[in-house]
């Protein structure tokens, strides 16, 4: 009896050893599950030809990825642990009560765990202001706004172990925008003031009805006759794969419930789209609102195309840093800017590619006689320049620290005494920091300081002699 329990235990063990490999012999490759990105497989030589000494090691990580039925397992273990431990098996993905899960990184935003200190706040709001002005000067009008964290309107699903920080993640980047005169149209009143579900329950962005309350917000902040998205007719159904879902079930087959508009959204692609997250997406309408440039994350897969059909042309991007000077290629009249809330700190990393704006009287701002020993830092700045298109990108970092509320700027002083300034973007750092984008020669007419406060009092900070 021992010996056939034995054998029974050898042969099943050997079993579940060979049925990864044998499924994949048998139906490919396993697809990859929730938003993961497959290993290429491996190749025996590179693309010059040579050989690929890496083949072993690429070729593990293929197989881990690949291996048959892993999609299964991958969903019988989180199961498994959901159900008896109230465990998530992914570190991405936090489990709520009634079967909400959220975007596990947004819980420190929540608790207050993760906040956005004031010097952060600044630089998001200084960089959004200087975008804004561009944007103006360009004909355009900007409006920024954030999509709210779904812990934040929802916060009834979460843990009750999680308790609320008494100030909001985004509250220091809002309040840092009103002082600064952003345009920005609030998005978590009119969320929260809706009591219909507007986000899924296992996905972690809104649907298309928490999307058409978007749009309609930001119309009105635009200053745009009234159309009312959030009254289209529809009715809701299980056709939504979750995000959060997916990666942790990405076997299953349940469908979150979604918003579906009983009558086609009336624009078009300018051209074809191979999905949502496309980088780039051009539309069409018969609308007689001007065109519109939009940057956009993910939330802005649900929301570009009701804010397609509200403009007679539209284009919609996703790359970083944001290039501005699409204002001028596209025509556009509006300028829009959403980001979700737990990515707000990425606009504190020189977030615009635009030409940086000129100080015509840096001597009203500094004083005269400025760029003297006296005013001059004991660290230096380390300035790296580089030709980017038609730009020359200057980035500039010292350890000396600034006031919170500090502007950056960056003053090219000429052999003949005469100096040229310009507003950098501040950027958020342990020290001082800063990203412009200068006209091509600014390198050749001398050496580029930064230009900081300290203590309420403005330093100049040398360029490092290499």
């Amino acid at each position: 009896m021992r010996k056939l329990l034995y054998t029974i235990f050898i042969t099943l063990f050997i079993g579940a050893c060979l049925l990864p490999g044998a499924g994949m012999l048998l139906l490919g490759p396993s697809p990859a599950a929730g938003n993961e990105t497959v290993a290429a497989p491996p190749k025996l030589t590179k693309a010059d030809g040579s050989l690929n000494i890496e083949l072993l090691s690429d070729a593990a990580g293929w197989f881990s990825q690949s291996f048959g039925f892993r999609r299964e397992l991958i969903t019988a273990d989180s199961y498994i642990k959901a159900g008896l431990l109230h465990t998530s098996s992914q570190s991405l993905v936090a489990l709520g009560r009634d079967g909400w899960l959220y975007y596990a990184e947004t819980l420190d935003d929540f608790t207050g765990a993760d906040k956005i200190s004031p010097r952060e706040a600044y630089c998001i709001a200084r960089s959004l202001r200087l975008a804004q002005d561009y944007a103006e000067s360009q004909g355009a009008k900007f409006l920024f706004n954030i999509a709210p964290n779904k812990a934040g309107i929802y916060p009834q699903y979460l843990p009750k172990s999680l308790k609320a920080s008494p100030e909001e993640y985004a509250s220091p980047v809002i309040e840092a925008m009103e002082r600064q005169g952003v345009s920005y149209a609030d998005l978590f009143g009119p969320l929260r003031a809706q009591e219909e579900q507007l986000y899924f329950a296992v996905d972690s962005h809104w649907t298309n009805r928490g999307a058409a309350l978007a749009h309609d917000v930001l119309l009105e902040a635009f200053g745009l006759p009234e159309e009312d998205a959030f009254s289209k007719p529809g009715s809701y159904g299980p056709t939504h794969r979750g995000d959060l879902y997916e990666m942790l079930y990405p076997a299953s087959p349940d469908l979150d419930m979604e918003y579906a508009f009983a009558e086609p959204l009336n624009f078009s692609y300018a051209r074809p789209i191979r999905d949502v997250d496309d980088m780039r997406i051009e539309t069409s309408s018969p609308s007689p609102n001007g065109p519109l440039l939009m940057f956009r994350d993910s939330f802005g897969n649900a929301l570009h195309s009701l804010m397609a059909e509200s403009f007679s042309s539209a284009v919609f991007s996703r790359a970083m840093p944001y290039n501005l000077e699409l204002i001028g290629q596209s025509g556009a009249e509006y300028a829009a800017l959403e980001i979700v809330e737990r990515n707000l700190p990425r606009l504190a990393e020189a977030p615009f590619i635009m030409p940086a704006p000129g100080i015509d009287d840096w001597q009203a701002v500094l004083g005269g006689g400025f760029f003297t020993e006296d005013n001059r830092c004991p660290e230096d700045a380390d300035i790296i320049t580089e030709q980017t298109g038609t730009y020359l990108k200057v980035t500039g970092d010292t350890p000396a620290e600034c006031d919170s509320n500090s502007p950056v700027y960056l003053a090219c002083a000429a052999g003949d005494g005469s100096v040229t300034m310009w507003e950098a973007f501040p950027v958020y750092s342990a020290g001082t920091s800063c990203t412009a984008y200068l006209p091509t020669d600014a390198a050749g007419e001398g050496a580029i300081h930064m230009v900081f406060q300290t203590d309420g009092q403005w330093k100049w900070a040398a360029q490092i002699t290499k």
